[in-house]
């Protein structure tokens, strides 16, 4: 990316002034998120990407006063939100794989559509399923964080949202009506909240909070036209399982792609 080289150079200023932080690679990485998106919503409207950066980098300040600022504020952050965050693009990574895996065991554990259906593929899908919804409970903490700075009364929401939708997954994993709209909520929260958090493109963000509640409306819809039919909606509901399957895994990829090239920038001041 052609003006790169001013954000990571006014990076490496600030981590020559901030040594004495014990957060100092949170503190790094959470300025390069707040640069990235400024430089990136400058660039939207029109500006050069190398006067985008150089703006940004006005905008917020000399780097020895901000250095200054800095290590004269306490240390923020606790020893597991500062893990899930620094992990976020991994996280990201492993619930993409998970839920693709979940997608396709569904089909063969949530329906009889193979002709193959038994308890033990029931079970395997079932805990596929509760392990994605895991690993997206483990994705949202850190997403929000990284928004938030802290573990404040939303994150603390979205992540019982996500547990709780964990928890049915465990034990009713067939219901998919419970669960599902559970976790799109925990979704959709999540990117309102984290407009301005440089893990993951805006259009992703924004795809997620409007499809997300579509996806779960769609769900308890036709769960009820097949109770009053009383048709079997089984390929319906596993197409809802795979939809949203397919929509965390796109956001997901861009979360762990956006993380790393942050991850690159401050790894390079270090």
């Amino acid at each position: 990316m052609a003006g790169d080289g001013l954000i990571d150079g006014y990076l490496a200023a600030l981590h020559a002034r901030t040594r004495g932080r014990a957060d100092q690679r949170d503190l790094i990485d959470e300025i390069a998120d707040h640069l990235l998106s400024a430089a990136e919503r400058l660039e939207q409207r029109g500006v050069p990407r190398a006067e985008a950066e150089s703006r940004a980098l006005t905008r917020l300040g000399d780097p020895r006063l901000v250095a200054s600022l800095l290590t004269s504020t306490p240390s923020k952050g606790t020893v597991l939100s500062l893990f899930f965050a620094r992990r976020l693009g991994i996280f990201a990574g492993l619930a993409s794989v998970t839920w693709a895996l979940a997608a396709v065991s569904t089909y063969y554990g949530f329906t009889a559509l193979s002709g193959s259906w038994s308890q033990e593929s029931y079970l395997a899908s079932a805990m596929l399923v509760a392990t994605a919804c895991l690993l997206t409970t483990a994705v949202l903490f850190g997403v929000n964080i990284r928004a938030r700075g802290r573990v404040d009364a939303g994150t603390v929401w979205i992540t019982v949202l996500g547990l709780f939708a964990t928890a049915v997954a465990v034990l009713l994993a067939w219901a998919v009506t419970i669960w599902l709209p559970v976790l799109a909520a925990a979704v959709t929260w999540t990117c309102i909240r984290a407009r301005r958090a440089h893990a993951g493109s805006p259009a992703f963000a924004a795809a997620l909070a409007v499809l997300s509640p579509l996806l779960a409306i769609a769900v308890i819809a036709v769960s009820v036209f097949g109770v009053i039919t009383g048709d079997e909606m089984d390929l319906a509901i596993w197409a809802s399982v795979a939809a949203l399957g397919v929509l965390l895994i796109a956001g997901f990829v861009d979360i762990a792609a956006r993380v790393s090239h942050t991850f690159r920038l401050t790894s390079a001041t270090a």
